[in-house]
């Protein structure tokens, strides 16, 4: 079913984007996340569990929408008339406070939860590992790929 899932995310992002490239940055970001998440697991030596596993599926959804967020940004700046480099740069530059105020108080609020109770300890940690990598991945990555997989075509015109 995570296949399933995954193909209709993908399937609605490119009828979102209008593009097969863009959804592709976003999946790649969920990845991102999982390997941040799945390195704080090994480093700390905890276990992969059934509340990890719920922390993982919620950590999907806050980075496909910081994802989702700064792509739909950069897309309007090509719909001003900015040529792709700029565009991204742009986009980066207006979505980068927001995507860190929102990580950021995010981790704080999940730190008490984490310590407050051991069932909720593996589920709070999958969020923070993850979040940390992705809001990194976030601000550099995602401005680079789409540097890297967006035509440089003629700005982008508003259907």
């Amino acid at each position: 079913m995570l296949i399933v899932a995954v193909f209709l995310i993908f399937a609605l992002l490119v009828l979102q984007f209008g593009s097969y490239t863009q959804p592709v940055i976003i999946i790649l970001t969920i990845v991102f996340a999982l390997i941040g998440t799945f390195i704080g697991f090994f480093v700390f030596g905890l276990s992969i569990s059934f509340p990890a596993a719920i922390g993982m599926i919620s950590l999907t959804g806050i980075v496909v929408n910081d994802a989702i967020v700064m792509i739909d940004t950069m897309n309007e700046k090509r719909k001003q008339g900015l040529d792709v480099r700029h565009a991204a740069a742009h986009g980066a530059s207006e979505r980068l406070r927001p995507i860190l105020t929102t990580s950021t108080t995010t981790v704080i609020g999940l730190l008490p939860l984490a310590f407050s109770e051991a069932k909720w300890f593996p589920l709070c940690m999958a969020i923070i590992f993850g979040l940390m990598s992705a809001t990194l991945i976030a601000l550099l990555v995602v401005p680079g790929l789409y540097l890297q997989l967006t035509p440089n075509t003629p700005a982008i015109n508003e259907q």
